[in-house]
């Protein structure tokens, strides 16, 4: 009896070791293939965890405004509000009235974007860039008046 319960321990114990071993080694595979992809100085535009705005999203944000400023509205009126300059920050949920306001982001400008992960899109309120999610919180903003 003693050394059946002695094997079923022992048997135990190399089971929980191989399996902690093989995470390790998969945890190690994907901590090199990401740092090879930071030290290659580059990372996959259509990857799906670009929930924040990038250097090559502002340069690309900068090229089109240059060309289309005339777009970007900075007036009173149905598509903005200047009370709501505040409220155009990450975290902040879109109120109603604010949502009736939101256009789509230009299709050209769009394209020069890295994709949004699912369940987020870019849209434009005033002269803003904004990402957001489904439930319309704000995760990044684009401020064409402070940034170009």
């Amino acid at each position: 009896m003693k050394n059946r319960r002695w094997f079923s321990a022992a048997t135990t114990l190399a089971m929980a070791l191989f399996v902690s071993v093989t995470l390790a080694q998969a945890q190690d595979d994907r901590d090199h293939h990401d740092q090879d992809n930071r030290d290659q100085g580059h990372h996959d535009r259509d990857h799906h965890d670009h929930d924040r705005f990038d250097d090559h999203d502002r340069q690309a944000a900068r090229d089109w405004y240059r060309d289309h400023h005339d777009y970007v509205r900075h007036d009173e009126g149905r598509y903005w509000h200047s009370q709501w300059e505040p409220n155009i920050r990450e975290g902040f949920v879109f109120s109603r009235d604010m949502r009736h306001a939101m256009r789509p982001v230009p299709r050209d400008l769009y394209v020069r974007l890295a994709p949004p992960p699912p369940g987020y899109r870019y849209v434009m309120i005033g002269d803003h860039i904004v990402l957001v999610d489904r439930g319309y919180r704000i995760h990044d903003v684009l401020h064409f008046e402070l940034n170009f």
